[in-house]
């Protein structure tokens, strides 16, 4: 896995060298998150479908034609009590989007995404508690609208695979979340 961060951070690098070349604008923004465990990650044995709750940080670095890159930090949180378990996910990478009007920050858009995730596995149970911090890989797609330049929402998966070493055992456990946040750029 540790193979896979290096270029991850140099696409990351090479998208965001980019921007001063053509960049015809830059924001900054913020975005809350409401997040739903699926797959392994939602499984009754580690989640059972519990929401998680984020918040994150981006640049958008648009370009002529409705093209933008978007550097991202993004902070997930899951809980779930009786015996308890707790999922933190930190996220760093960067989207492609494409504005369907032309214009970045106007209208609805799509995009894709790369990047890396940091996790952190928390289990208390009757017998003991275990945690352990894997990482990984991430990808995720994107649909979102900007209502004004300034205000928006946006619908986001996001797929990786952690292989946290919990009570002796290292299961793999895929992922996926399914986010929707509102999204706030000044």
């Amino acid at each position: 896995m540790t193979s896979k961060l290096p270029l991850a951070l140099c696409l990351t690098g090479l998208a965001l060298a980019s921007g001063p070349l053509a960049a015809q604008d830059l924001k900054f923004g913020l975005q809350g998150t409401v997040a739903f465990p699926t797959s392994d990650l939602g499984d009754k044995g580690l989640l059972d479908n519990s929401l998680g709750y984020g918040l994150g940080a981006h640049a958008v670095i648009g370009f002529t034609g409705g093209h933008a890159v978007v550097p991202r930090l993004d902070y997930t949180y899951f809980e779930k009590s009786s015996p308890t378990r707790k999922v933190q996910l930190l996220q760093l990478g960067a989207d492609y989007n494409y504005y369907f009007s032309g214009k970045v920050n106007q209208g609805a858009y799509v995009g894709a995404g790369l990047g890396f995730g940091m996790a952190k596995f928390e289990m208390d149970l009757p017998g003991g508690s275990d945690n352990d911090t894997p990482n990984s890989p991430y990808g995720a797609v994107s649909a979102g609208y900007m209502f004004t330049p300034n205000m928006g929402v946006e619908v986001r998966y996001v797929h990786a695979k952690y292989e946290p070493r919990l009570f002796g055992a290292k299961p793999e456990i895929t992922s996926p979340s399914a986010n929707a946040s509102f999204i706030y750029r000044f």
